[in-house]
């Protein structure tokens, strides 16, 4: 009887288990440099993207962003504490990001909304 009730709390215990890995952030950390930003929208030919920096901590879950120019780009000046799965940062406003990396370049792709049209925006930065 007891073998049974042991078996029985082990499958529940395994079937209650998360299919996606916690985020997959150690790669994002570190000072990362906006290089681009690729949207359905304009900017004019002189735009420095360069003064916006941001600097992931993932042992804090959290952002910094400083940007020093006219112009906010990504998100607001300061730190932002962030959760997710896998390659998805999710931040407190609901606002919630894809995440790609290929050596020394970062995209963040925002996750567009089916109901807006042209709101599908890619952040690209690079260290």
């Amino acid at each position: 009887m007891k073998l049974k009730l042991v078996a029985v709390l082990f499958l529940l215990f395994i079937s209650c288990s998360d299919d996606y890995p916690l985020i997959a952030d150690a790669e994002l950390e570190g000072e990362w440099t906006l290089s681009d930003v690729i949207c359905y929208c304009g900017f004019e030919s002189d735009i420095d993207f360069s003064l916006t920096t941001i600097s992931f901590n993932p042992n804090r879950n959290s952002v910094t962003v400083t940007s020093e120019g006219e112009y906010s780009f990504f998100r607001n000046n300061g730190d932002h504490t962030y959760g997710g799965q896998a390659n998805r940062i999710n931040f407190s406003d609901g606002s919630v990001y894809f995440f790609e990396t290929k050596g020394e370049q970062l995209k963040l792709t925002y996750e567009d909304n089916p109901d807006i049209a042209d709101d599908e925006v890619t952040y690209v930065f690079t260290r």
